[in-house]
């Protein structure tokens, strides 16, 4: 019967750990296709990929495929990151995340589609915002007491 107990471990070690590495599988998987597909649609001359269900047919539609690519891209990377790192992120760090990679999709966007005024006005909106953004985290990171 002492022979038995390293069968018991083994498989109450297997079954105690096994929906955890599944469920982490799952969303590494997920994750990678939102990257890829969000690089594939950011950085393809042509928008209409096999990624996206839509056709873009004007450069509005065009510009807003490729933002949202953008956004797309930054949750496959920050899931990704979710999933390996064990250091809490700030909110305020994931949304500029976000919207830094949703403007690195507007420069794919001004570089295949041309420049639109709105897209221009999105662009520095979002540009505003992401600077914004960053003097806030910055002045608060600076706030934050360590002697607890």
């Amino acid at each position: 019967m002492d022979g038995c107990w390293i069968l018991v471990i083994f498989f109450s070690f297997i079954y105690a750990w096994c929906p955890m590495i599944i469920i982490k599988i799952i969303i590494f998987c997920i994750s990678a296709l939102f990257f890829l597909a969000g690089v594939v649609t950011m950085v393809s001359p042509d928008v209409n990929t096999i990624f996206l269900p839509i056709q873009a047919e004007s450069v509005q539609e065009a510009h807003f495929a490729r933002t949202y690519a953008g956004f797309i891209t930054a949750i496959g990377y920050l899931s990704m990151r979710f999933l390996y790192s064990s250091s809490k992120m700030q909110v305020g760090t994931l949304v500029m995340y976000i919207i830094f990679v949703m403007l690195f999709s507007k420069i794919f966007s001004f570089i295949y589609n041309g420049y639109t005024g709105i897209s221009v006005i999105t662009a520095m909106l979002g540009f505003i915002y992401a600077i914004c953004l960053y003097l806030i985290q910055k002045t608060r990171k600076d706030q934050i007491d360590y002697n607890l």
